[in-house]
């Protein structure tokens, strides 16, 4: 065989068998253009980040779908994070609190099973109530947590109708918290009032004609001020983080499954790094995510908008770069729902 021959034959096996390897994990094409010498010191946000400014610590991490993790403020200027430790069948229910002070250090943890009580905090207290019985604590603000127990007020439901009015008029007029809770019991209905005056909780049983569902202005989450929240859909940017560079790495298919019935569709774009930054203190912070496509249409004014794309052929995710800034030294990070990271600035001596 001739030596032109040969190496024509050798060159089409060779194209032959990239193009296999290119189809068969159905990557289009391949940028091998370098990444840009300004980006090259970034890093992905993880407990390997290094920086002579920032350190990176995992705060927790859950998978218990489809419960985010959240960050709420709490009193005495710390910071409480609510994670399902829900694993199995033997954890279910499982809840964990941690108690993170203003320095980003973790002071207290709860575990508590809500399929027993249900927790809310508000203030100085953590208030937990079932079918028809509570109790409170003081953990959010001294880590006690003695079950302490509510007065109770008309269990025999035979205050007269001005009196009760009163008593919740008064109630929402000067007590610090109040809320209802409605309650069923023997088919019967009923509403609790739970409210906190006079430095002791107390709760106003009263008889429902059906049964009443509670206004959100009126529910004991209204208290829990929640600043962050993991696995947060929007696909755009918060205002406090800017997009500064795209790096394409593999052109692919992916998909947009819309939901309610709709058919979904799919895209051909590029997935790459994408790099951010944002500000904690005095000092940037600087960072990328990994397997990110970037889409802009005219619908929405050519905003960026971010997908994670897993892999090739997968449905794209909408993703958001979560960060909220505790205080000048202390940030709280996400990137997706199952875990969730404290970024702390580094004190120079």
């Amino acid at each position: 065989m001739k030596k032109s021959n040969l190496k024509w034959l050798m060159f089409l096996t060779a194209t032959m068998i990239l193009s296999a390897c290119s189809f068969g994990d159905k990557v289009l094409e391949r940028n091998d253009k370098p990444l840009a010498p300004a980006y090259t010191s970034f890093q992905e946000v993880d407990e390997n980040y290094r920086s002579a400014n920032f350190e990176v610590k995992l705060v927790c991490e859950s998978q218990g779908y489809p419960h985010p993790i959240r960050v709420f403020s709490s009193v005495n200027k710390q910071w409480i994070v609510d994670a399902d430790m829900e694993t199995n069948e033997e954890s279910q229910g499982e809840r964990i609190f941690y108690k993170i002070n203003k320095n980003g250090i973790v002071i207290d943890t709860l575990l508590v099973n809500q399929t027993e009580y249900w927790p809310q905090f508000m203030g100085d207290f953590m208030v937990f109530t079932n079918y028809d019985q509570a109790y409170y604590t003081t953990w959010p603000l001294n880590g006690d947590t003695t079950k302490r127990n509510f007065k109770i007020l008309n269990s025999e439901l035979t205050w007269e109708t001005a009196k009760l009015n009163q008593t919740i008029a008064a109630a929402k007029a000067n007590a610090s918290f109040w809320f209802y809770k409605n309650v069923t019991k023997n088919e019967i209905y009923y509403m609790q009032f739970f409210f906190y005056q006079d430095k002791q909780w107390q709760i106003l049983w009263l008889k429902s004609p059906s049964y009443q569902s509670v206004n959100d202005n009126e529910e004991a989450a209204r208290y829990q001020e929640e600043v962050l929240r993991t696995g947060d859909e929007d696909p755009y940017l918060p205002e406090n983080v800017s997009f500064l560079h795209f790096h394409p790495l593999e052109k692919l298919n992916y998909s947009h499954n819309i939901g309610g019935g709709n058919p979904g569709f799919d895209v051909t774009n590029w997935r790459g790094k994408a790099f951010f930054k944002t500000k904690i203190g005095n000092k940037d912070f600087n960072y990328f995510v990994p397997n990110i496509a970037v889409e802009k249409e005219r619908f929405d004014e050519y905003k960026n908008r971010f997908y994670i794309v897993s892999e090739p052929g997968s449905s794209g995710l909408n993703f958001r770069s979560s960060i909220f800034l505790a205080n000048d030294s202390l940030a709280f990070y996400s990137s997706d729902r199952t875990k969730l990271f404290m970024i702390r600035q580094r004190q120079n001596k």
